[in-house]
């Protein structure tokens, strides 16, 4: 199957991003700013295949020189925590012949955007994605104003919202597949829970070069966009040149991809909570659940550096719920709760302040196929020991097939189990229940 991958976002002033910036890396240009005299080269990068800006009708006709279009927005945006451009970068389907890459791109934010009165600039590269093939991904800068007779107008505010999200990446899997079938490929795309990773981090400049800062923020902004969809692409890179890596490495690497402290603060807590990262039972040093294996193996019978077993984040976790709980909420993963009973649910929700229901009706929402468990969820289960083998098995074979975080609370204590773990039973999920 083809891949499905589409993200929209904006530029903001208050993440300390200038649109100059990143219209100069996604077009691979080299742009002046106007007001700093400062200048912002990404030439140098050699992955571009195609640029172009897209007019609605009543523009004005020197915005189809990027330098004067993204120069003027700059200049029309007087407040220090405007939203300057909205964003949009989408993977294109493999293999499809150089003109209907364009042609899909087209006219996918033609009817969409330029109709609608947004000015558009194009922009395609081919890059290596997460997969390791070469592929082609459109990146897209729009103007956030409508277009008027004086030049740029009101703010539009018709983008926002999930719904609107989910419409647009369908769009784009119809699209998408429409081509794919034009050109004879077989291989189609499909919106939604089978939607594959995009490419890997962007490589930043050298730090002693001075003269680049605004380039590396750039970047660093868009790797943090990414590691909070994507927090296994740190996981991987660190994992890169050995198995192993320190809870201060992954900070580090975390601080050194993400630009301004929400930004770092939300993308380590999603690093922190991912189902492949696994704390290794020296208490001191981390790998991936693919790569366990391979360390316990290595370390001999002595496990030094042996994963937990079960896929455990840790044997007997050491922070408490409210920790937890910090730590997830920060992370924007969903918390959701369970109890033996109604009234045991309902009483740990008043205690954790996590929406939680009983066992009972929860399985059997799931057996109706309701209600399902997603990758962001954190499924905490309140007094585990008290769960039926069926209801443990059931436990432990949802969050698998999500990939989500299985918890199990015993008083304020808990203990973490990644719901891609393998090999754990429902005994097994008993004797770590704290």
């Amino acid at each position: 199957m083809a891949i499905h991958f589409l993200n929209v976002g904006s530029v903001r002033r208050s993440e300390g991003r200038s649109v100059i910036s990143a219209a100069a890396y996604c077009s691979r240009s080299r742009l002046k700013d106007a007001k700093t005299l400062h200048e912002v080269d990404f030439s140098a990068a050699n992955d571009l295949i195609h640029s172009e800006i897209l007019l609605p009708h009543g523009a004005d006709a020197r915005w189809a020189e990027r330098e004067i279009l993204w120069n003027e927005v700059e200049a029309v945006e007087t407040r220090s925590n405007a939203q300057l451009a909205l964003e949009i970068e989408a993977a294109l389907p493999e293999a499809l012949p150089a003109g209907d890459e364009v042609g899909l791109c087209r006219e996918f934010v033609t009817p969409l955007f330029v109709e609608r009165g947004r000015v558009v600039d194009v922009n395609l590269h081919r890059a290596v994605g997460a997969d390791g093939h070469p592929r082609v991904y459109l990146h897209a800068l729009l103007s956030m104003r409508e277009i008027g007779s004086d030049g740029f107008g009101k703010k539009l505010d018709d983008w926002h919202g999930p719904k609107l999200l989910m419409q647009w990446r369908e769009r784009w899997a119809m699209l998408s597949n429409k081509y794919l079938l034009a050109a004879g490929r077989d291989r189609l795309i499909r919106a939604g829970a089978d939607a594959a990773p995009g490419r890997e981090l962007e490589p930043l400049f050298d730090d002693a070069e001075r003269e680049r800062q605004a380039e590396n923020y750039e970047i660093a902004w868009r790797n943090g966009e990414r590691l909070l969809g994507e927090p296994e692409l740190a996981l991987r890179a660190l994992t890169h040149a050995g198995a192993t890596f320190t809870y201060g490495e992954m900070i580090a690497f975390v601080s050194k991809n993400t630009a301004g402290k929400e930004q770092f603060e939300t993308a380590r807590a999603r690093v922190e909570c991912s189902v492949e990262l696994v704390r290794l039972a020296d208490g001191e040093s981390f790998s991936t659940r693919s790569l366990a294996a391979t360390v316990q193996c290595a370390s001999g019978e002595n496990g030094a550096v042996a994963a937990a077993p079960g896929g455990l984040d840790a044997a007997e976790a050491k922070r408490t719920l409210a920790e937890a709980i910090s730590q997830w909420e920060r992370a924007g993963l969903r918390l959701r709760g369970v109890g033996l009973t109604y009234e045991t649910a309902k009483a740990f929700e008043k205690k954790s302040g996590i929406k939680s229901v009983g066992v009972h009706g929860l399985l059997g929402r799931w057996q109706k196929k309701q209600d399902r468990l997603a990758p962001t969820d954190v499924l905490v289960v309140n007094d585990a020991k008290g769960l039926s083998a069926r209801q443990k098995e059931w436990m432990l074979r949802a969050t698998r097939a999500a990939r989500s975080k299985l918890v199990l609370v015993d008083g304020i204590r808990l203990v973490e189990i990644d719901g891609g773990a393998t090999g754990l039973s429902p005994e097994e999920m008993t004797a770590v229940s704290c």
